[in-house]
């Protein structure tokens, strides 16, 4: 069976390590971590590599913002830090916290110094001597894992408790503002999302893929209930999380690209599963990373949008994900196949295999090439809309729709398969 969804990963690298902490229930009968009313300061220990001391440490004034990027090295992470480069006046230094070396890999002028860091967000230290004198964290890094199965423990050391590492970073370096990726899989359940908003989409009773959307549903329930608390010198850090989309792109080694390889392992034809009448919203990465800019510039102005969540998606016009897939297959001489295959027998045929590997994985663990839940999402209607980004924060996508898919077909024409 062909690895029918290119599902993207909204972070930059994989973390591993600590563990879970309390959790109380939410309303729709999920856990959620306790976040403590004053966060307690992981101990500090001696490092090699000191982030250097910086005016403030030295007791002087120097203006402009210091913003830490954690996953900045990674698809998403570089397109915000290109944006930072370029459109954050209040930005004078940018600070990269990552497991792998940044490199700059996009095509803009640097005019902002760029302090890179290795290690990960599980390491409450190294998340400590990353925040010294920051005053604002775009906060991308996290773990995704799908397939038969997932690694759950992974994603909970991950995404939940890294993210209370940051926040407790944040209460003990003074930090002002947060920004949080999240995803729009934690309102995906089982039945179709059209023109869903902020106020319309809830927890679903059962999440449509396993662990990965519940971890990072309990990490944004913690950014967001943290907004408005008194640090520990007596600032307030302000926090919103931003619901990313599927996206596309520069630098994208999972969506389209894992669909170019699978056309090329097929003769170059992509197997259509589904009559393609759904629709299914994918984004722009350049405009995803423009909404975390701009969500960081309206706190930076006082705006009132703390302890928000947004929807962010752009002007890519809703189709069905093979539809899609066209001008990305065409530019490698690729296509799609003449025929598609039954979404019903195809999903089927998926979920009694899967039910058949859950019954042996006492004995064997298998994973299947695709999942019975990446088939259903990319064959339901499941589409959003940014109109409180948009009346909030002035979400605006810098980039036009064609200019968006020029871009991607530069990358996608080229990239390795």
């Amino acid at each position: 069976m062909q690895k029918i969804l290119w599902k993207q990963v909204h972070c930059a690298r994989n973390y591993t390590g600590m563990s879970r902490r309390g959790v109380q229930q939410l309303s729709s009968g999920s856990k959620c971590p306790v976040m403590p009313e004053v966060l307690p300061a992981a101990p500090m220990k001696h490092h090699r590599d000191e982030v250097p001391p910086t005016a403030e440490a030295q007791g002087g004034e120097v203006a402009g913002d210091v913003v830490l990027v954690t996953g900045g090295a990674g698809f998403l992470g570089q397109h915000v830090i290109s944006q930072l480069q370029q459109h954050a006046p209040h930005v004078r230094e940018i600070r990269v916290l990552d497991l792998q070396p940044f490199v700059q890999k996009l095509e803009y002028k640097a005019t902002k110094p760029v302090v890179a860091m290795t290690g990960s967000i599980t390491d409450p230290d190294v998340v400590l001597r990353a925040t010294q004198d920051v005053t604002s964290v775009i906060h991308i890094a996290g773990l995704v894992s799908y397939g038969t199965f997932p690694d759950t423990k992974g994603m909970e050391n991950v995404n939940v408790n890294g993210t209370l590492n940051i926040l407790r970073a944040c209460h003990r370096r003074d930090v002002q503002r947060l920004i949080f990726c999240s995803t729009v899989d934690v309102v995906v359940g089982f039945t179709p999302i059209r023109g869903g908003t902020e106020e319309n989409t809830f927890i679903p009773d059962k999440f449509l893929f396993p662990s990965y959307p519940l971890t990072k549903l309990q990490a944004e329930q913690l950014v967001v209930t943290s907004n408005g608390k008194k640090t520990l010198n007596g600032r307030y850090l302000n926090t919103v999380s931003l619901r990313a989309n599927v996206m596309y792109g520069e630098l994208d080694p999972y969506y389209v690209t894992t669909g170019l390889r699978s056309a090329k392992s097929r003769g170059g034809k992509l197997v259509r599963v589904g009559r393609g009448q759904s629709l299914f919203q994918q984004c722009y990465v350049g405009n995803v990373a423009t909404a975390f800019v701009q969500a960081d510039t309206a706190l930076y102005n006082n705006a009132d949008i703390g302890g928000e969540v947004f929807y962010i998606p752009d002007q890519t016009p809703l189709q069905n994900s093979f539809s899609f897939m066209q001008p990305y297959l065409k530019c490698r001489g690729y296509s799609l196949s003449p025929y598609y295959l039954p979404f019903s027998l195809v999903y089927g045929t998926v979920y009694l295999l899967e039910r058949l590997l859950y019954a042996l994985s006492p004995l064997i663990k298998i994973n299947l090439g695709t999942e019975s839940c990446s088939l259903k999402y990319i064959n339901m209607d499941l589409y959003f809309k940014g109109d409180k980004a948009i009346r909030m924060f002035d979400f605006h996508p810098v980039f036009s729709v064609q200019e968006a898919q020029q871009r991607s077909i530069a990358y996608y024409r080229t990239v390795e398969l």
